[in-house]
């Protein structure tokens, strides 16, 4: 199954090559093969978690590849909103090709535990939301400032979408690292007797929900102003990626 993913990867990555010279992409063929490369993708992690009993990976290479391909999935629902997004597909298809490779060298998880699940798949979803906060941040900035200058830009999207999800991001990222923590805290009870162990991750995590608990209440009581908040969503996107991939746990 996971073959057939790449496989269907690289077929919408190498159409989208050989189209984008002709300025219009058969999007509909493009779509449904990154769709199917993502229904082989999530059934062979599912057949996974399935044979284990329990969230499937246990090193950072599988938490990566399956956050890579939720990221994929969310553009790809976006994208029937937006056919524009379309036209990065040829990136989106390379980028979900890398994500499928990680799984090679991922590893099984020893935990079986629902609760372990659970956190895990609340910080996939925590670290999905900060990153395409991130990115709604950067693109709202990055268009503030072409039509500043009258310079409208090839590849945009409606403004006033790019502040809402900015917004629904951060809150979302807040509530998902919130549940995080949470689940954590339970798992951790059982497994080691504390609900709380110094492990730098779930230390770094613990920071990581207090900056956005401060920039989600800030923006409720409007105490940023829109740059200023999209600075702070683009912020926190950084640290989260400083916390995904140099960060590790020690136990």
């Amino acid at each position: 199954m996971l073959v057939i993913s790449m496989g269907f990867y690289l077929l919408s990555f190498f159409i989208a090559l050989l189209f984008s010279y002709r300025g219009k992409l058969p999007n509909r063929t493009i779509f449904f093969s990154m769709l199917f490369a993502l229904l082989f993708y999530f059934a062979y992690v599912f057949h996974m978690g399935f044979k284990l009993g329990s969230f499937p990976f246990a090193n950072i290479y599988g938490f990566i590849g399956l956050l890579g391909n939720t990221m994929i999935l969310a553009l790809i629902v976006f994208s029937l909103k937006n056919p524009q997004l379309l036209r990065l597909s040829a990136v989106f298809s390379f980028f979900g090709f890398l994500s499928d490779l990680l799984a090679l060298p991922s590893e099984p998880s020893p935990y079986r535990n629902p609760l372990y699940s659970l956190h895990t798949l609340s910080a996939l979803f925590a670290y999905t939301c900060a990153f395409f906060g991130g990115l709604a941040s950067f693109f709202r900035l990055l268009l503030e400032k072409k039509l500043k200058h009258k310079d409208m830009p090839t590849f945009s999207l409606p403004i006033n979408l790019l502040r809402f999800s900015e917004r629904l991001m951060i809150n979302l990222a807040f509530v998902f690292f919130t549940l995080t923590l949470i689940f954590g805290s339970f798992w951790t009870r059982i497994h080691f007797g504390k609900h709380w162990i110094n492990d730098p991750k779930l230390v770094f995590t613990l920071l990581l929900w207090i900056y956005y608990a401060f920039v989600v209440h800030m923006n409720l009581v409007k105490g940023l102003r829109p740059k200023q908040l999209s600075a702070f969503i683009i912020l926190g996107s950084f640290l989260s990626l400083l916390n995904l991939l140099f960060v590790r746990h020690e136990v």
